[in-house]
């Protein structure tokens, strides 16, 4: 697959997953414009306007080295969910499985979004992933 510019308009699902593959893997430290920006998106997400999760494409492609790496972050997401591999990483639900947005999404987007060092709060969630791709595949939010 090769490399596109992520344009995208309103709420895309991989998004915020991606965002967040990409501050764990961005060896580079953010700009300290860019991280107060990205705390903005994320005590907004905080207070509940989930609308505002669409900024994190704006705030990732204003630097060219961490654009390339959210990038590539949300390709590999796409082609996971575009192949067959996919439906081993999402469980079978039904009407009795409680949704797990709230969770996923207080428990993984939230924290680093909202602190000062969001790639080092990224990667202690992420913890020693062989495959973050995978594991964030599976969040729901």
């Amino acid at each position: 697959m090769t490399s596109t510019q992520v344009t995208l308009s309103g709420f895309d699902q991989f998004a915020p997953k991606a965002f967040l593959i990409a501050l764990a893997r961005y060896e580079a430290p953010l700009s300290p414009e860019l991280i107060a920006e990205v705390n903005n998106v994320g005590e907004a997400l905080v207070s509940g306007k989930l609308e505002k999760a669409d900024l994190l494409i704006n705030i990732a492609q204003k630097d060219a080295a961490f654009s390339e790496c959210f990038n590539k972050a949300y390709e590999d997401l796409l082609e996971l969910d575009e192949s067959e591999e996919k439906n081993k990483f999402l469980p079978e639900l039904d009407e009795n499985t409680p949704p797990r947005e709230t969770d996923d999404y207080n428990n993984f987007l939230a924290p680093p979004l909202t602190n000062p060092n969001p790639q080092s709060v990224a990667r202690k969630l992420l913890g020693k992933a062989t495959d973050l791709v995978e594991r964030v595949y599976r969040l729901r939010f």
